[in-house]
Parts: structure tokens; C-alpha cells; sequence
């Protein structure tokens, strides 16, 4: 019997062990999970900019700025109307990150704009002089709330195959289509 009551005894504090170590790494794992960031970033939490770049050609670069207190999500790829025109600029689909790209207060997302191709091949060539950029909210609806931006010079020029890619972490990434 003294055999037994020893394993019975070693086996019971293995169990309590088990379950304190459960239980710290429990609170320990609910304690540092936060709350999902669903609010997007709009022209009221963030600043946006829009700049030329040297490369690549014909290229336009569209920076937010979470300007806000909390993170906000830049969902999606953003909706962008070139003075008067009637329908939003074609989005690159090919460009779609792996997640949603989250900006902490002070943190900066990119996109890139691609004007026109540098061959050439585009139709309906003009020069625009302002950029309306509206956001998109987590259901892929506009959030009715856009910046409005001079673009650069005395403006750029725009042709059937400009385009827009979705809202990326890293300026390269922006970039590169």
C-alpha cells in the first residue's frame, strides 16, 4: 500500500501542476489579447498624401497616416476619382495583401498609382490636378468620408490603364506593380 499512496500522491501534484500552469498560461493569454481592430482609417483619423516618385515611371505614390488614438484598418484598396471623372480608378488585383494592413496611431500605409504604361498603349489620355481618395470600411463599402488632394506640378497625366494598388504595409510593395 505505501507504493501505491506514494504514485496516488505524485500523480495528484502532477494534475494540480497541470492545472496552475494551465491556468497562468490561460490568464496570461487573455490578458494580452486585445479587442480586433475593425474601425478603418478615413480622411477623420488619418492623413493623406499623394507624391511623385523616380521610379518606376509614371507612378504616383498615396500615403495615409493614422493620425488618430487608436489603430485603424485601411481596408482593401482605395477608391480614387481624378478630378470629374465618373467612375473610380481600376484597382490591381494582383496586389491584394496577405492581411489587412493595420496602422497603429502614427504608423503609414502606401499605395502605389500607376498613371498610364510607359509604352504607351493607353487611350484617352488627359492632365488631372486633384485626387479624391474615399475609403472603404470592412464590408467593402465606402465610408463617405475622403480627402481631397492637389496632385503634383501643374498636374499628371492620366490614360485608360491607370490604376491602383491595394493599400500595403511597405512602400516597395506599393511600388512594385
Amino acid at each position: 500500500m505505501p507504493a501505491f499512496t506514494f504514485t496516488t500522491r505524485l500523480a495528484a501534484s502532477a494534475a494540480a501542476a497541470a492545472v496552475a500552469v494551465l491556468g497562468l498560461t490561460t490568464t496570461a493569454a487573455s490578458a494580452s489579447s486585445a479587442e480586433p481592430v475593425t474601425q478603418a482609417c478615413t480622411a477623420a483619423n488619418s492623413s493623406t498624401t499623394v507624391s511623385e516618385v523616380s521610379r518606376p515611371l509614371n507612378h504616383l505614390l498615396l500615403t495615409v497616416t493614422n493620425t488618430g488614438d487608436a489603430p485603424c484598418n485601411a481596408y482593401y484598396a482605395p477608391a480614387l476619382r481624378f478630378d470629374d471623372a465618373q467612375a473610380a480608378t481600376p484597382v490591381l488585383e494582383s496586389s491584394q495583401p496577405q492581411a489587412v494592413v493595420t496602422l497603429n496611431p502614427g504608423e503609414s500605409g502606401y499605395a502605389g498609382i500607376r498613371t498610364s504604361l510607359p509604352s504607351g498603349e493607353g487611350t484617352n489620355g488627359h492632365t488631372a490636378t486633384t485626387l479624391e481618395v474615399h475609403f472603404k470600411d470592412r464590408a467593402d463599402e465606402d465610408t463617405n468620408d475622403w480627402a481631397t488632394l492637389d496632385l503634383p506640378g501643374d498636374g499628371v497625366y492620366l490614360d485608360s490603364t491607370a490604376a491602383v494598388t491595394w493599400w500595403q504595409y511597405d512602400l516597395a510593395d506599393a511600388l512594385s506593380y
